[in-house]
Formats: structure tokens, C-alpha cells, sequence
């Protein structure tokens, strides 16, 4: 595994990469949730504009590859992280891991308080990424096709 720098700013150029990594619906639903219908085009990530204090970031290998993207947008008194997605090639290796921590640590260091985000109930590899990094799941959505998970930070 190539060793990982820290986020650095999504770019425009970052989105047919990001777009290419989102195979089909089911993953788009996955990535983005309702606000997206397939197919897409990569553009359409661009939105942070509508999102006031929207912010999205890309990992990169030491090499320059990117193969990780989180979206942070302030909601209420948290701030929610989404969009979370990585690079098929480089699935399995840690780093959704990575990517979220670091997200987690610019939250922090943004003087965020709690965290959050939403997830497919049956998305169980990324529930448990998120259940081992102290997020909890909202006891009002545990039944629902979408969870709400949190934690302070």
C-alpha cells in the first residue's frame, strides 16, 4: 500500500475521477443518496455552492493518486459528513478508515463539536467502519432503510 498524504481540496479537474469510481444507480444511491439519479454527469458533483460553508476533499497517495473523496457541509450545530466514497482499486486496504479520520480531525479543528452522517442500513462494511470510529446509531433509524450515525468529537 502506498503511504497516504493528508486532504487536500477538491478540484474540478477531481471529478470525472470521483464520477468514475460510482459504477452504477446502486452505488450512486449509495454515494449520494436521493439527491442524484443515474446516469450522471461528474459536473453534477460540483454543488458545493448550494451547500452554505460546503466543503469537499480528496486523498492522495504520496505519489499523487487520488483514491478517496469525503463532502463536509455544516448542518444545525454538527457538521455532516457524506460522499464518502474510495477507490475500487484500493478498497479493503484502510483506507475509508484514513479518509473518515481525517475528515473527523479537520471537523475538529474546524471547532465542530458532533458529527454526522447517513448511511444505507444495508451497508454493513461501512456501518462498521463507522460503529469502530464511535459513531452511534439514532435509535429513531435504526429500522429505517437509511441509518443516522453520530458522535461527538
Amino acid at each position: 500500500m502506498k503511504s497516504v498524504h493528508s486532504l487536500r481540496p477538491r478540484t474540478n479537474a477531481d471529478l470525472p475521477v470521483v464520477a468514475s469510481w460510482v459504477p452504477n444507480a446502486e452505488a450512486l444511491y449509495a454515494f449520494a443518496g436521493p439527491w442524484m439519479t443515474w446516469p450522471f454527469l461528474p459536473e453534477e458533483l460540483d454543488d458545493l455552492h448550494r451547500r452554505p460553508g460546503a466543503t469537499a476533499w480528496m486523498l492522495d497517495t504520496s505519489d499523487g493518486e487520488p483514491v478517496g473523496h469525503v463532502q463536509l457541509t455544516p448542518v444545525d450545530d454538527a457538521l455532516r459528513i457524506g460522499r464518502l466514497i474510495v477507490a475500487p482499486s484500493v478498497r479493503g486496504e484502510g483506507r475509508g478508515r484514513r479518509l473518515l479520520r481525517l475528515a473527523l480531525d479537520h471537523a475538529g479543528a474546524r471547532g465542530v463539536s458532533r458529527v454526522q452522517l447517513g448511511v444505507l442500513a444495508s451497508n454493513t462494511p461501512a456501518r462498521r467502519l463507522y460503529e469502530s470510529l464511535g459513531f452511534v446509531a439514532d435509535p429513531e433509524t435504526l429500522d429505517a432503510p437509511m441509518m443516522l450515525m453520530a458522535r461527538d468529537i
